[in-house]
């Protein structure tokens, strides 16, 4: 068995520069043009077998000298529509955009997995590919669109693998979990529509205000009080809009907002429970609504075999303590969910965590990475794709 652990650390200098480089130049979905003939031109350099898969999408595929099955790595590309408030030399230099989830440090993974097996291919059995992949963070994602044009084909995909930053695990360590690790991904667009008036005259009006008020306020016993405790939910409403002045009474308030599911079942109640509450609170009122209701990303499952699979290979690597059972899914969501829908898969929670008060959550202004954490990513999910590998051969 190679040491994937001093293969990823004599590559952690160079994992650092890709890193510093993606991180100053992100691009959202669908538009990582820059992002993909950076990546197309270090594939290059270590003579590593790629083809693109749509505008912006990548495939690399290093087949072995022996026949076997084949594992895919999926690693995405896209950033945020976020001001970058991180002050050291690598932050974002495109204004208003920034890499806040993590997305330039799979695609630092990916590419140091492409050179470790692209110089192991004399000795390696199957085929592993590693699917870069736009748009993780718009929905339907870029998954569907690569899936679509074949990437789970020729050779066929037998098993899967992605990793996630998670700032609030250590380095050095990684959270796994068999069964759903992360939610469906739902979003809610509702207006509350009452009649204009006169603040100093509110009985002549119908205030949409008002009733957005109480609309929101009694949205969250739907979770408390109407799902049972033992099944995971979240509703937020994440923006409102409504009103023109002081002393206007307002006619409409449009609402945002998202529903975080593990269950078809509890999803299904809940969109139920939004629109007879959006009902009631209309028909107290003498206002209207608007609802629509729109399906997301489905809950991410984690094949149990996979996920063992991952947890030996971290434990061999770096101890017992590497490893952390996660005891519920996060209530996040990506669209790694369909491939894991397709073959057996794993999504790993990858520890990217220093300094504790240095650590902020995805998605803020001041996320980030810490450097040490990217030999640990690239040894263990190396040594999880030759484990796989090597295991069909044993068989």
């Amino acid at each position: 068995m190679k040491n994937w652990l001093v293969e990823a650390e004599e590559l952690e200098g160079y994992l650092q520069l890709i890193y510093k480089q993606l991180h100053q130049y992100p691009e959202l979905g669908f538009k990582e043009y820059k992002t993909k003939e950076f990546i197309v031109g270090e594939l290059s350099k270590g003579k590593i077998p790629y083809r693109s898969c749509g505008e912006t999408g990548l495939v690399v595929e290093i087949k072995g000298s022996y026949p076997g099955k084949t594992l895919l790595l999926r690693v995405d590309m896209d950033a945020l529509e976020i001001q970058e408030q991180n002050e050291f030399a690598y932050a974002s230099k495109n204004k208003g955009i920034m890499h806040a989830c993590g997305h330039d440090a799979h695609m630092t993974v990916g590419l140091g997995v492409a050179f470790l097996f692209n110089n192991l291919r004399k000795n390696l059995k199957g085929t592993v590919k590693i699917m870069f992949q736009p748009a993780e963070e718009a929905p339907p994602g870029g998954a569907v669109e690569m899936i679509r044009q074949g990437v789970l084909k020729k050779p066929k995909v037998d098993a899967a693998i992605s990793i996630h930053t998670n700032p609030f695990i250590k380095t050095g360590q990684f959270g796994l979990r068999s069964g759903c690790i992360l939610a469906a991904t739902d979003r809610i667009y509702i207006s509350l529509l009452g009649k204009a008036g006169h603040g100093g005259a509110p009985h002549q009006g119908i205030d949409a205000i008002v009733m957005a008020s109480q609309f929101v306020a009694n949205l969250q016993n739907i979770v408390s009080r109407q799902i049972a405790p033992t099944d995971n939910a979240v509703i937020t409403i994440g923006k409102i809009n409504g009103g023109y002045r002081a002393n206007v009474i307002a006619d409409r308030v449009d609402l945002e907002g998202t529903v975080r599911t593990t269950k078809e079942a509890v999803q299904d109640e809940i969109e139920q429970r939004i629109e007879k509450l959006l009902a009631s609170v209309a028909a107290n009122w003498g206002g209207d609504y608007t609802y629509r209701y729109q399906r997301g990303y489905p809950p991410t499952v984690n094949d149990q075999k996979m996920t063992e699979l991952v947890k030996q290979s971290a434990m061999e690597l770096l101890g017992e303590e590497s490893v952390l059972e996660l005891e519920s899914a996060l209530m996040s969501g990506d669209d790694f969910a369909y491939i894991a829908r397709a073959v057996p898969s794993v999504f790993i929670e990858w520890g990217v965590g220093g300094v504790e008060e240095e650590r902020f959550p995805w998605h803020h202004p001041r996320f980030n990475v810490d450097l040490s954490s990217f030999k640990y990513g690239v040894a263990v999910v190396s040594h999880s794709i030759w484990s796989y590998l090597e295991g069909e051969r044993e068989k």
